[in-house]
This record gives structure tokens, sequence and C-alpha cells, in this order.
């Protein structure tokens, strides 16, 4: 649910963000620990300050905008169906 509560509060306090994709994936170091990927996508740019603490001022690892879509959402989604937890929110 965390990451849920991390995209409701993003949608929520952002009048730039329109949806998002996340995935959460294990780690390969150790299979108990997740991390998440995710696509925001905007109506215009974001800071990396704007999305940290649009989402409750949590920490992001690796930020930057995509240049080739394709590559990048090859790069998220590799795991799904690998038991992963993954959805799509939209800006209600």
């Amino acid at each position: 649910m965390t990451v849920r509560n991390w995209l409701t509060k993003l949608l929520n306090s952002s009048n730039k963000v329109e949806q998002a994709f996340y995935v959460s994936e294990r780690d390969k170091g150790d299979y108990n620990n997740l991390h998440v990927h995710m696509l925001i996508g905007t109506n215009t740019d974001m800071t990396y300050q704007e999305v940290k603490y649009g989402m409750g001022n949590v920490s992001v690892g690796d930020y930057q905008p995509i240049y080739d879509s394709e590559a990048v959402c090859k790069y998220v989604t590799k795991h799904i169906g690998k038991d992963v937890d993954y959805d799509i929110v939209f800006k209600s």
C-alpha cells in the first residue's frame, strides 16, 4: 500500500501530475527487499523536489526525464508476470 499512498499524495498535491504507473520489484541482492520504478505522466516538467515532496518527502533515488519511451518501458516492465505489484493510477 505504501506506493499507492505515495501516488495518491502526489496526484492530490500536484496540478502537474495526470497519471502514474509503478512496478515494485525484488532487489537482486536481497529477495526480501523491494524497490519501485515509476513513470509519472505530467502536463509540464517537474523538478526532483516537486516529486519528492509531492509524495510526502520520500527519498527518490534516480529521477530523470524520459527521452526514449520504448527503452524505459521495457526496463520498467521487465518483471511483470513474475510476482510483482504494479498499477496505473489517474487523476480523478
